[in-house]
């Protein structure tokens, strides 16, 4: 009897350790050498960024002239969209202990510098079972979103910053579709969605993005205006370019176009 319950209590607590996102290193999940699942790449390159390509002004600035991965327009977007979303690894909540807003936040767990497959927030990310992050019902990571993430681990996990790029003007036509679109799904909707709906915004819907530029929050926080909860966060912005073209849109009517 003495020895079912001892082997009750192991069972029992390799299952807590195995499913905590603290632990790092620890085995990596068996489809993570294929480079559609997010396998890293061994040259230390930035990766594929095939659905980045799509984003109005331009993809954003992902590799420095020293193909270096930049931390502020290639790495963090993709860890406020995905990760720290409002009862999850927000400052707020932190679930787990992890705040993945910032870079000394994002670095301090979870991040093995120069080994993304010995990283615990890699791990997860690559996941295909109850690990995944982020969790279902939302979608697992893209590939050219999860390469980018290795190769900035592989190579040191470094603070590149980078300048954005892109450039608009004030008669240039916007389309909601083709331009708004796009940089809400990177930027805004891992948050703000109908599963997560965070601050009870979904911003995959025409008629809720149409009612914040109306009451002008849509603008003010997105342009990081004082008064305004500054978005996607304090620690980024979109570039002058997108936020040009949001503000065209609103001065041209806000049309489902």
């Amino acid at each position: 009897m003495r020895a079912f319950i001892n082997t009750f209590f192991i069972v029992i607590l390799i299952g807590l350790l195995g499913g905590c996102l603290y632990e790092k290193g620890g085995p990596l999940p068996s489809n993570s050498s294929s480079s559609t699942n997010g396998g890293t790449d061994t040259n230390g390159g930035g990766g594929s960024t095939a659905a980045l390509d799509s984003l109005p002004c331009g993809a954003p600035t992902t590799t420095n002239a020293q193909n270096q991965v930049c931390f502020n327009t290639a790495i963090l977007p993709i860890f406020l969209a995905n990760c720290a979303t409002s009862g999850c690894h927000d400052s707020k909540t932190a679930e787990e202990g992890y705040d993945l807003t910032s870079y000394e936040k994002i670095v301090r767990k979870g991040i093995t510098a120069g080994n993304a497959k010995k990283s615990k927030l890699y791990q997860v990310i690559i996941d295909t079972g109850k690990e995944r992050m982020p969790p279902p019902p939302n979608a697992p990571m893209s590939s050219d979103k999860i390469q980018l993430i290795a190769s900035w681990i592989d190579q040191g996990a470094k603070n590149i910053t980078c300048e954005t790029t892109g450039s608009t003007n004030s008669a240039q036509a916007v389309s909601y579709s083709k331009h708004l679109v796009p940089i809400f799904e990177y930027y805004c909707t891992g948050c703000h969605n109908s599963t997560t709906k965070s601050a009870g915004i979904n911003l995959t819907q025409y008629s809720t993005v149409k009612a914040l530029a109306i009451e002008k929050s849509l603008y003010g926080s997105i342009s990081h205006q004082i008064g305004y909860k500054p978005m996607p966060s304090s620690s980024l912005k979109l570039s002058e370019c997108q936020i040009g073209l949001v503000k065209n849109w609103i001065d041209s009517g806000m049309l489902n176009n």
